[in-house]
């Protein structure tokens, strides 16, 4: 379609035929003669039909308006539900970390503590007549190893040893500076 076609004087429609009941009318009363005005049934049927618009624009609106509202409060409940739900959320957490924080220090360390006891004394109970049985053993083999000969004699060369190296200590300036110098007899000291 061409924007031409509306914009000819031809597709204008005259006002007397679009509100019929708006235009002048052409007889006014019994004389039938034409007065200029508007027709008082036809203003009076368009003030009414007016009024009546007016009327029912106005319910519309408030409808409309009272749809607005309880969407808004609809809204502002399920946000007040949301705050409400993460406050208690907040209090579940705080509450749950001081039950981990008392359990933890209080009753919690008792139960270990107990725990902790219970498996000292089965180790105690099963293990250390043993360890201490294993101990006295020990003990006796050690002194009868000490008392033996093979012990004595491996200690007394342990002794001449050290006796040897002390006195290698002691003579090595002199024997530099002057020559050899007689031996010591260690057997002697040694005993």
């Amino acid at each position: 379609m061409d924007w031409r076609q509306y914009a000819s004087t031809e597709s204008i429609i005259p006002i007397d035929k679009a509100f019929p009941l708006a235009a002048p009318s052409k007889s006014s009363g019994s004389s039938g003669k034409s007065s200029g005005m508007f027709d008082p049934l036809s203003a009076g049927i368009t003030a009414a039909g007016m009024g009546l618009q007016g009327l029912f624009g106005a319910i519309g609106a408030r409808n409309q308006a009272e749809t607005q509202a309880s969407i808004a409060n609809a809204q502002m409940a399920a946000q007040a539900d949301a705050i409400r739900n993460a406050r208690e959320i907040q209090k579940g957490n705080l509450g749950m970390g001081m039950f981990n924080t008392i359990f933890g220090a209080g009753t919690g360390a008792d139960l270990e503590f107990g725990r902790q006891l219970a498996a000292k004394r089965s180790e105690f109970a099963e293990f250390l007549p043993k360890q201490m049985g294993l101990g006295r053993e020990q003990a006796r083999w050690q002194t009868a190893f000490e008392l033996s000969p093979e012990a004595r004699e491996l200690s007394r060369k342990e002794r001449m040893g050290r006796l040897q190296e002390t006195i290698a200590g002691y003579m090595a300036q002199p024997t530099g500076m002057f020559g050899p110098i007689k031996r010591i007899n260690i057997e002697a000291l040694a005993g």
